[in-house]
């Protein structure tokens, strides 16, 4: 009886060699194949990798080379628009400047007409603040019709004040005395109360001006902040020329009259332009001296 297994050995055996011999083919077959593509392989993999390398290297240089260009334009652009803005910048400066002057001088040409007394406009060149006496130059002089002891106004913050007087003309500038030097004396009186004084520098352009001779009668009209104006006597000032306030009364016992501290009508720091009074006709010579008062009594 023949063995079952030994059938099917035998079957194996006789299959086996066909087999192997087909995987071999099979294996050639695929080795071969592998080796041919292998170089095309290789090779395709390799020029990819530079046609990439190159073209980001090209892509950089072409975009680095557009914002090279585009930074030199910016940077022309924003050179050109600083210095314009540089220009701008001073002309609006001028502008300003320009503006705030001819504000200054309308203000203070605006009210010549309404006043009795003609006025001669004049720009202030020199401050000679010095000890013994304190003087200002302007730049007109008796080539304009200048004449010594004019007096010489200001006007400032909406009021006319009095300056000085001229105390020397020359052919093109004339010399100012102003109202707080101590050699100044002007006849004056308290706009509400009508009291009137002599009104003198004490030599500082920061100090107190100083009105004296003023009745004590006038202790229970007068106050703090009342304003002080030019009185009109002897005819060198225009009456009615703002001087000051009222800073302080002094009243002492042993004085038959009244020592009234006043505060500048006017700040002689900021004065720029300055007007010089005239008259016409018989009133236009040079007038005096005002007139100085005598302890006791009224100038």
């Amino acid at each position: 009886m023949p063995d079952p297994r030994g059938g099917a050995g035998d079957r194996t055996e006789r299959f086996l060699p066909a087999i192997l011999l087909v995987s071999s083919l099979l294996c050639l077959v695929i080795s071969t194949r592998s080796l041919t593509e292998l170089p095309e392989t290789v090779g395709a993999s390799f020029l990819g990798f530079f046609q990439k390398g190159f073209s980001a290297v090209g892509t950089f240089v072409r975009d680095t080379a557009t914002a090279i260009g585009e930074l030199k334009r910016l940077r022309g652009d924003y050179d050109s628009l600083l210095e314009r803005t540089k220009t701008l910048d001073r002309l609006e400066r001028d502008y300003a400047d320009l503006r705030a002057e001819n504000e200054r001088l309308k203000e203070q040409l605006g009210f010549s007409t309404t006043t009795a007394f003609t006025r001669l406009p004049a720009r202030i060149i020199g401050k000679d603040p010095g000890n013994l006496y304190a003087t200002i130059m302007i730049d007109k002089g008796t080539s304009d019709g200048i004449r010594k002891n004019m007096p010489v106004t200001a006007w400032q913050d909406g009021v006319e004040g009095l300056v000085g007087r001229v105390i020397e003309a020359g052919q093109g500038v004339s010399i100012v005395v102003p109202l707080y030097d101590r050699s100044s004396a002007v006849s004056a009186r308290l706009a509400k109360s009508r009291y009137e004084g002599l009104l003198t520098g004490q030599g500082g352009i920061e100090d107190s001006l100083l009105m004296r001779y003023v009745r004590k009668r006038a202790l229970d009209e007068a106050q703090n902040g009342d304003l002080v104006v030019s009185s009109g006597i002897g005819s060198l000032y225009p009456p009615d020329l703002a001087l000051g306030r009222i800073k302080r009364i002094r009243d002492l016992e042993y004085q038959p009259s009244l020592d009234i501290e006043v505060e500048p009508i006017l700040d002689f720091s900021r004065l720029e332009y300055v007007f010089v009074a005239t008259r016409s006709g018989p009133e236009a010579e040079s007038p005096g001296l005002p007139p100085t008062a005598a302890p006791g009594g009224n100038p």
